[in-house]
């Protein structure tokens, strides 16, 4: 059990100990760019500010408990048209569990259940869902490669129907060497509802500044073909971390 021995936060199978609590604080920029809308929306760009705080709990040796809330400023803008420019916040927060289900001899196997609750002035509604994730891996001693498979099924809508499960596929890599920390990976992400297919690069760097303390910066970049309205765009993410054990 590598993990027991240190508090080692960003390993991409951390689970609190029981009787420890694990905290991720971020705060990111996002901004992405759709074009060749049809329906006469053009192009458009969104620019979001999103800060987020996710705890988790040891309550078992091999289950943690864990709860999440982020506050998104969302700002839209629409080019070559006249519809005006949108502004919007999200409030979301999900809780729910994670559960070793291997974890022995360098392999890996973890599933974790949420359910997920999203907030909207401008929907004026929550949209309501299960989401479950399942990921394994195997440790080289030099690297840690890993996969996963994620699908989140809506249990509620608000003003929009967006009642389509959405999907996703990612594999990944893990090096620590000394107090740095580095963790990269490509996802496949689906969503029935618009058609949308995604493909992100996400990396994350960190330093760990304590024993059980680390910060880090993330950087992704995303590219979506929505068939459902012929639209292409492109996007990225960048921000900082903090995650701590106590």
């Amino acid at each position: 059990f590598p993990l027991s021995a240190a508090a080692e936060i960003t390993h991409p199978f951390y689970l609190a100990p029981v009787g420890k609590t694990a905290s991720d604080t971020r705060f990111a920029y996002e901004k992405f760019h759709v074009k060749d809308m049809v329906n006469g929306f053009a192009d458009y760009r969104t620019r979001d500010i999103i800060v987020s705080q996710n705890f988790s709990y040891g309550i078992a040796p091999k289950v943690a408990i864990e709860a999440q809330i982020s506050n998104a400023w969302n700002r839209l803008k629409y080019d070559g048209t006249s519809v005006s420019d949108g502004e919007d916040t999200n409030i979301d927060w999900q809780m729910g569990a994670t559960y070793d289900l291997y974890r022995q001899n360098d392999f890996y196997a973890q599933a974790r259940v949420l359910y997920v609750q999203k907030e909207t002035h401008h929907d004026k509604g929550a949209y309501k869902a299960f989401n479950a994730l399942l990921k394994g891996g195997y440790d080289f001693g030099f690297i840690l490669p890993y996969a996963s498979a994620f699908v989140e099924v809506p249990i509620a809508m608000s003003k929009y129907a967006d009642n389509n499960p959405k999907y996703d596929a990612a594999v990944g890599l893990y090096k620590k060497v000394g107090p740095i920390a580095l963790d990269a990976a490509m996802h496949y992400h689906y969503d029935e509802l618009w058609e949308s297919k995604k493909w992100y690069a996400e990396t994350a760097l960190y330093a760990y500044v304590l024993p059980n303390a680390a910060v880090g910066t993330f950087f992704s970049y995303t590219f979506e073909d929505n068939g459902q309205n012929n639209a292409h765009g492109d996007g990225h993410t960048i921000g900082v971390a903090f995650k701590t054990e106590f």
